[in-house]
């Protein structure tokens, strides 16, 4: 029964390290961005990908080619949306910097670029998990709620243990 029990608060550590983590690295558009890799889950459909699918891309800006389906941020109307669409033209802005000409010669900045669709890896459902253990609320509820209530028990255990050592070493 204990290893059982051992095991649940192992799990729960290692669940609250990675939630912890992905909140850190959180970038400009509220998803995690490791150096190049960005992962988040998914809020809709968006082309091949489903709703609550968890994506994980490495963001290669040189690699784009015309013609490459490409998923990006869409940020209109202060919406930060993920987008697919697809390349008409590549062009070389700096070292560290292309733009992408997309649907309509519309441009878009390697900033928001997430990543190719053919390298793009999704998990169905786990993202579902992401967000919720992201969100503010789930944040709260599932990582930060039973770290204060196994506080206060631990508290109360050892105090009353603490008292009743002191007690007997009155009397």
């Amino acid at each position: 029964m204990k290893v059982i029990r051992y095991m649940l608060i192992g799990c729960y550590m290692v669940l609250v390290l990675v939630t912890t983590m992905f909140l850190f690295t959180f970038n400009q558009f509220s998803n995690s961005q490791i150096g190049n890799t960005i992962l988040f889950g998914l809020k809709e459909n968006v082309g091949i990908f489903h709703r609550g699918d968890f994506i994980m891309s490495t963001k290669q800006i040189d690699q784009v080619k015309t013609g490459d389906e490409i998923m990006y941020y869409d940020t209109v109307n202060g919406k930060n949306q993920v987008q697919v669409t697809t390349v008409e033209a590549v062009m070389k802005t700096n070292d560290k910097e292309y733009t992408y000409v997309i649907q309509d010669g519309l441009f878009l900045s390697s900033e928001y670029f997430i990543g190719e669709v053919n390298q793009i890896h999704a998990i169905p459902f786990l993202g579902y998990l992401y967000l919720l253990f992201t969100s503010k609320l789930g944040y709260f509820v599932f990582i930060i709620l039973p770290i204060v209530i196994i506080f206060i028990f631990l508290m109360k255990k050892y105090r009353g243990s603490y008292a009743k050592k002191n007690k007997n070493q009155k009397a």
